[in-house]
């Protein structure tokens, strides 16, 4: 059995209903070198902070609510293996509602806002309709994102451009692939900041579900600029 080792965890604290200072506090918790960031932070919260603000769900990778920074990169809690030392802060740049958790409300408007379902000239005949399998088997993994905001948090676009982030582009791309759709989801892109993109493929990196987002973004501008699909809306 390996060694138990020791970490060290800087959080940042702050409680906007109160003082709205925001703080580190420094924790040390000791646990199996196999042990995932949020081992720590839940280890923090029921031993030595039971007032510490944070999210968690399915601690599988799959709800996307574990989100946070360590040491200025953007990860799942339940994923990430624990380093030696951290700090852990809440995704930026959204506005925080308590020490690690964010405020998601403008996140799931944007969603709301984009109607991402298919739109129709006519309405749906209530029965299953054709698709080639090719086509739906790379909107099936397009449409594995979470929505944790991870490539949002760590896009450098979106703190120095009007951009609204890879995660909605990505989404406007699944679909602007859909046979079904006939919205204009380029001119969505389009208005959500598509063309501000740096093509850094940071987004792609950091991505816990294997997505590329910034691919997304370069066939949606290859739409845009060759006229691959015929125009909608």
């Amino acid at each position: 059995m390996a060694d138990n080792i020791k970490v060290v965890a800087e959080i940042r604290r702050q409680n906007p209903d109160a003082d709205n200072i925001a703080r580190y506090e420094r924790y040390e918790v000791t646990g199996m070198p196999t042990m995932r960031v949020l081992d720590v932070i839940r280890s923090i919260y029921e031993n030595q902070a039971d007032d510490l603000g944070f999210q968690f769900a399915c601690r599988i990778g799959r709800c996307g609510t574990c989100a946070v920074r360590v040491n200025g990169v953007p990860v799942l809690a339940c994923q990430e293996i624990a380093k030696l030392h951290m700090r852990i802060e809440p995704l930026s740049p959204f506005p925080v509602l308590r020490d690690l958790v964010i405020d998601r409300s403008e996140i799931e408007q944007k969603y709301e806002d984009l109607q991402l379902a298919p739109r129709r000239h006519v309405e749906h005949g209530g029965k299953p309709e054709s698709m080639d399998p090719k086509l739906a088997e790379e909107l099936c993994h397009i449409d594995r994102c979470i929505g944790c905001m991870i490539c949002v948090s760590a896009c450098p676009a979106v703190d120095e451009r009007s951009f609204d982030g890879p995660a909605f582009m990505l989404s406007l791309q699944h679909m602007n692939m859909h046979p079904h759709d006939t919205a204009n989801r380029l001119v969505q892109a389009i208005d959500g900041g598509m063309m501000e993109c740096f093509g850094c493929d940071i987004c792609t990196q950091v991505c816990p579900t294997d997505l590329s987002p910034a691919q997304a973004i370069r066939d949606m501008r290859a739409d845009l600029l060759f006229s691959r699909r015929k125009a909608k809306g």
